[in-house]
């Protein structure tokens, strides 16, 4: 079934959504010709939608289940208006990033499905992009049908070795055995954790073996949706130190915690694709 939805520019741009770092499995189709616009196509745990700009309606068509739409809604966070976030920023002394608002228009922060967002940013430490996007897929071939992401109760039951072997994940592959025996045995509850305050949910996860600091805030930024989380890796560290290098580290923190309170993911994910963009 094709839903509709009339999104500005500056709401939606799936270019720069999928080009953030913040999602593995979002990815252009096809790319259009002769009047045929480029297609998209996105998945979420069990959820898969194709997607397009409708020249002739000026409207974004979204062609999924129509049992699968309200899940959709929610992954693109349409709810949230962004527009009132840039208007705080354009009105912002911060040079570099009113500069990293126009090279990331239309960006989002998505809801993912909580059991394929962890294990996707277990997979991410000390990783690189297309790596991670290789491990993942393979996972949804070897044990799904190739869309859905494989459940924690058929990861739990894989050997280690097994997981490791032929997936590059090497050693996350332990983490990954051992989150999903937990959640299949239901010792862990992501749904539960995303309903907690953020210091709680922060402390809940990082005590689970394999979540560090920043893959904890990713989780909770990109599937829990508190966007008050501000995940720091090489290239925030490098950006805290070449664009902001007249704060310490815990000022800069202090100065976007108090400078952009309730959207300070969102701020990550303008400076975060901006930078990568200009390398």
């Amino acid at each position: 079934m094709v839903f509709s939805k009339k999104l500005t520019g500056e709401e939606f741009n799936p270019e720069v959504i999928m080009n953030s770092g913040q999602v593995f499995r979002m990815k252009k189709e096809t790319k259009g010709a002769d009047g045929i616009p480029d297609t998209y196509y996105a998945a979420s745990g069990s959820n898969e939608v194709y997607f397009y700009l409708n020249k002739e309606n000026d409207s974004w068509d979204f062609a999924c289940q129509e049992s699968q739409w309200d899940f959709w809604q929610k992954y693109f966070d349409f709810s949230t208006d962004y527009a009132s976030y840039n208007k705080i920023i354009r009105t912002s002394s911060d040079d570099f990033l009113k500069d990293a608002l126009k090279n990331s228009f239309g960006m989002r922060i998505l809801r993912q499905d909580l059991w394929e967002v962890s294990i996707s940013y277990i997979i991410s430490q000390n990783n690189m992009i297309p790596k991670i996007k290789k491990s993942i897929q393979c996972l949804c071939d070897r044990y799904s049908d190739g869309a859905s992401f494989p459940s924690a109760q058929i990861l739990s039951t894989i050997p280690v070795e097994e997981l490791a072997d032929g997936t590059a994940l090497g050693y996350r592959a332990e983490y990954i055995s051992n989150i999903s025996k937990g959640v299949a045995s239901k010792e862990i509850d992501l749904e539960a954790i995303s309903h907690l305050s953020y210091d709680q949910a922060y402390e809940r996860l990082i005590g689970i073996k394999g979540i560090g600091p920043k893959v904890a805030n990713c989780i909770m930024l990109y599937g829990f949706h508190f966007m008050e989380s501000y995940p720091i890796d090489t290239w925030m560290k490098k950006i805290m130190t070449e664009d902001y290098s007249s704060y310490s580290k815990d000022e800069y923190l202090d100065y976007i915690n108090k400078t952009y309170p309730g959207f300070q993911g969102y701020v990550q994910q303008l400076q975060f694709y901006s930078k990568r963009k200009k390398k």
